[in-house]
């Protein structure tokens, strides 16, 4: 990943106008948290070629090999309760599928909340940790990592994830993906919340699917009907029952396949 060549391009006006690029980190969530300690300016962008220790949602690994994906994380000084700060997580997902999808030319969708799925295959998935107290949000990281080069995966996740490369069957640019992500990003987040919900909406792969809600207190199977104003799922289930899913409190499955 080379920082001159993403800067080269960019037409942002705070997102990514500061880069830190390291050859590896132990998570670019990390390091991003311990800038974001020191002062480090909103919009900052921490990128890495390599992770020891990435992570996903839900205390899941993310495995991150040198060379072959994008790795990073833009620090966030929101203005807002940090009930509000759901919103964000979903503006970064609509952020990351338009970039990939204008980069690529392919149809990338999101998972609710925020995987990026294309053909029924991972590609993306996005981490947000706040720094919150006295009912104010100090600061959030946004971590996206991105499966570019990778040709092969892990059999865990081999009959659910992709990369780019070869979903397109080309090589991509991870300097152009990181410039079209940061110009989406702050378009995303600069649009009326009403119009990125729908747009947000829009861009599902999960809405109008059968799913299966996994909580840690019941498990149910239903259809996706729709996305609440505050991010939640709204899934209806077999016997007509309409719920509310917090991202926070449960994992959706596809009854069909992965999304």
């Amino acid at each position: 990943m080379d920082a001159e060549r993403i800067r080269a391009g960019l037409r942002t006006a705070w997102a990514g106008r500061e880069i830190v690029c390291m050859d590896e980190v132990d998570s670019t969530n990390r390091e991003a948290r311990r800038l974001a300690a020191q002062g480090a300016a909103h919009g900052t962008l921490v990128l890495a070629d390599a992770q020891r220790a990435g992570r996903g949602r839900r205390g899941r690994g993310w495995i991150s090999p040198a060379g072959e994906g994008i790795f990073m994380t833009l620090i966030l000084r929101p203005e807002g309760a940090p009930a509000r700060m759901a919103k964000l997580s979903l503006a970064t997902a609509l952020a990351a599928a338009r970039a990939i999808g204008e980069e690529t030319g392919l149809d990338a969708r999101i998972k609710w909340p925020n995987d990026i799925v294309i053909g029924g295959r991972k590609v993306c998935g996005i981490l947000l940790e706040m720094d919150a107290g006295d009912g104010c949000v100090r600061s959030v990281v946004a971590g996206v990592g991105i499966n570019v080069h990778q040709t092969a995966f892990d059999p865990e996740i081999a009959q659910t994830a992709s990369s780019l490369d070869l979903l397109s069957g080309r090589r991509q640019s991870r300097e152009a993906i990181v410039r079209a992500f940061l110009t989406a990003f702050e378009a995303a987040t600069a649009m009326e919340e009403g119009a990125m919900m729908r747009d947000y909406c829009a861009c599902s792969a999960t809405i109008g699917q059968r799913v299966q809600v996994i909580g840690l207190t019941q498990t149910f199977t239903g259809t996706a009907e729709g996305v609440t104003d505050s991010g939640a799922l709204l899934v209806t289930d077999e016997r007509g029952e309409r719920h509310e899913v917090l991202a926070a409190d449960v994992s959706v499955r596809g009854v069909m396949g992965y999304v």
